[in-house]
């Protein structure tokens, strides 16, 4: 449809006025808080228009998020205003896990969810996590209908990362509403907003990251659940540690590790698959280019900035173990952590694990090749990090 009308813009706007001004009147609310948002959304929003190439579903999509973000920004706000009580929660030693894309950061996720004395928080609490104040609560379904349009318009999409509203979630989503890049790296190219991001301090991000994680958390002890530590993940934290313990002091950070001939490629081929369903111009020498250079510096910042972190609060996973031996290679990183291995996890562990395969979606299939990229090359740039943390190379 958008060729007919010369052009997916005329059909679906992406003007930063009109998307405020509808986020405003659809929520009855108009205050946004601290004025760290503004800058980001509008370069955001600039770039979108300008480079993103997105089709008119693309377009209707990433319109969606952003008023969904900007109305998050009111109603979370504005919920802590009417509760002051949610300010007060006291986020206690949260768990994160981080690392390069690709690592298992996911299924990491998933099994420490699998924790009784966790709580890892799921995919519609992030995207939703006020509730209606009148009605039916939906919040769930909206975010499943959501979560599976993205397989709708690309069925590929699903072998690479499988999207359900019941599943633990990336951190991004309660970084969105600060405009964060991580979010947006994932589905758009907007290559001028991340690296304008990239140089700006991630702090305030951090701040609202904790309160929305009081929010829910808030709303669990009013419902008689217990507060249970947080655990949380997203690869995005990793360059970004000391600003995450300057927010979490008592926070543990477990970081996986794997061959980056696998983080690189994957990530590539995953990267170019999210953005496949907003853009039929997918660029995938500039994404590979993009990986390639940032995961080098991405890594250079895990291995040098490690000295300056608090030791007995990070321990390291690496990919190959997790497939080896689960069980094992969590309880090694809980012991590191001083966290409490519990005698039931082994067998909610294996049982998750058997009622999971990992291909139950299709193999997500790629090779070095395939973007014009070097294994031998590759190992050589990554040599600094995969010596500094012993990282096992990966046969085929």
């Amino acid at each position: 449809m958008g060729p007919n009308v010369r052009g997916a813009e005329n059909l679906v706007s992406l003007d930063p006025d009109e998307l405020i001004a509808v986020a405003k009147r659809s929520t009855g609310l108009d205050d946004f808080g601290e004025n760290t948002w503004e800058e980001p959304f509008r370069r955001l929003v600039a770039a979108l228009n300008d480079e993103a190439q997105l089709h008119a579903v693309g377009r209707l999509m990433t319109r969606n998020d952003l008023l969904r973000h900007l109305q998050t920004r009111l109603i979370v706000l504005d919920a802590v205003r009417r509760e002051p009580a949610i300010a007060r929660e006291r986020v206690q030693a949260p768990v994160f896990i981080t690392g390069p894309a690709r690592s298992g950061t996911s299924i990491l996720h998933e099994l420490l969810g699998q924790d009784p004395s966790l709580r890892a928080p799921l995919g519609w609490e992030m995207a939703h996590p006020v509730p209606p104040q009148n009605g039916p609560d939906e919040r769930a379904q909206w975010a499943e209908s959501e979560f599976d349009l993205w397989a709708d318009v690309s069925p590929p999409f699903a072998a690479v990362h499988e999207l359900r509203a019941d599943l633990p979630e990336e951190c991004i989503w309660l970084l969105a509403p600060e405009f964060d890049a991580a979010f947006w790296a994932t589905c758009t190219s907007v290559s001028s907003f991340l690296a304008w991001r990239a140089g700006i301090d991630p702090a305030p991000c951090y701040r609202f990251h904790r309160l929305m994680l009081q929010l829910l958390q808030h709303g669990a002890a009013a419902a008689g659940l217990p507060v249970r530590p947080w655990a949380l993940k997203s690869p995005v934290h990793l360059p970004r540690l000391p600003v995450l313990f300057g927010e979490y002091p008592d926070a543990r950070v477990i970081v996986t590790h794997r061959d980056p001939v696998r983080t690189v490629v994957s990530a590539i081929s995953t990267l170019a698959a999210g953005r496949m369903v907003r853009s039929s111009s997918v660029d995938v020498g500039e994404i590979a280019a993009s990986i390639s250079f940032g995961f080098q510096f991405l890594m250079a910042a895990a291995v040098e900035q490690r000295p300056a972190l608090p030791a007995d609060q990070i321990a390291d996973l690496h990919y190959v173990d997790l497939l080896r031996d689960p069980v094992t290679a969590i309880s090694e990183a809980y012991e590191k952590l001083d966290l409490p291995f519990g005698p039931e996890l082994p067998e909610r562990i294996r049982a998750y694990l058997a009622n999971r395969p990992q291909d139950k979606h299709g193999k997500h299939s790629y090779r070095a090749a395939d973007f014009g990229l070097d294994p031998a090359q590759i190992r050589k740039d990554f040599l600094p990090y995969t010596d500094a943390f012993g990282v096992e190379y990966e046969s085929g």
